[in-house]
């Protein structure tokens, strides 16, 4: 199989900052036509600017709110309408909350966010990927989902009944991200379009610093002294959206451009299926 990004389309959620515009960077560097999403668009606009000053290619911004469905029909109904094609989506944007808080749409803002509001814009953008392929798609996930030491709570999706951990939380929502990775290769490999989910390791950006838990954010204050670049965090999912063999390892979980371990919750097909159900309906897709 041939494999190539120049000047073709890569869509970026959450690019205009750290992990994301370091990995939209990556891909432009790649000759890749990138798109950046963001929900403060002049963020973006300052996040295009400077990726343009620096790899001499032009990147574009727009408007998304994983955590507001309405946005991402929105926003997928428009990009479909000006971008013929899709070569590589990586679901980048995500969340860590302090405290628990709903959605527009009344889901739990962490699962709503890091999982459901890409479910149902990977699934909107779906046939796109198809008629593109080859394609890839890719999710960031975290080391992380280890903490779902139970796997899915499919009895309390929403944190309603358990005590709201932060950390657990996240983990939670982190193995949504590995297990929809691996249900959407399952379901679109034949179609030439893969799936990857990737742990970027601990990245100093401002990630995490919007929740309202003190402790939280002294502890991700202390610990980012030795946490890694933006540009290294990224390299993983750069490596993923451009390495030709890559694909012998598809539907896998990948750290430090290699196949990672992860939990056995993270490896069951079972509950893989029953999340992408479940999501299904829950975002009315």
């Amino acid at each position: 199989m041939t494999w190539t990004l120049e000047n073709r389309t890569v869509l970026v959620t959450g690019g205009n900052s750290g992990l994301g515009k370091a990995t939209a960077a990556g891909l432009a560097a790649q000759g890749a036509r990138v798109v950046i999403t963001a929900r403060d668009t002049a963020r973006g606009d300052e996040a295009a600017a400077d990726i343009d000053a620096k790899t001499g290619r032009m990147i574009q911004v727009m408007h998304l709110d994983l955590a507001d469905l309405g946005s991402v029909r929105s926003f997928a109904e428009s990009f479909k309408s000006t971008h013929p094609d899709l070569a590589v989506l990586v679901n980048n944007a995500g969340g860590i909350f302090g405290s628990r808080d709903t959605t527009v749409d009344g889901f739990e803002r962490t699962i709503g966010t890091n999982h459901l509001g890409p479910f149902l814009l990977t699934n909107l953008l779906t046939d796109l990927l198809v008629t593109s392929a080859p394609s890839r798609i890719i999710n960031v996930a975290s080391v992380a989902h280890t903490n779902a030491e139970e796997g899915i709570k499919f009895d309390d999706l929403m944190w309603e009944q358990a005590r709201y951990k932060q950390l657990d939380v996240y983990g939670h929502s982190k193995l949504a991200n590995i297990l929809h990775a691996r249900e959407l290769n399952r379901r679109l490999s034949d179609q030439n379009v893969t799936a990857y989910s990737v742990h970027p390791g601990l990245v100093a950006t401002s990630f995490g610093s919007g929740g309202d838990s003190f402790l939280g954010g002294l502890v991700m204050k202390v610990a980012k002294r030795r946490f890694r670049t933006p540009e290294h965090g990224a390299a993983t999912s750069v490596w993923v959206a451009t390495d030709l063999d890559v694909t012998d390892h598809a539907g896998g979980y990948f750290e430090d451009s290699a196949p990672s371990k992860s939990s056995r919750y993270a490896k069951d097909d079972a509950q893989a299926a029953r999340l992408w159900d479940v999501s299904e309906v829950l975002v009315g897709s």
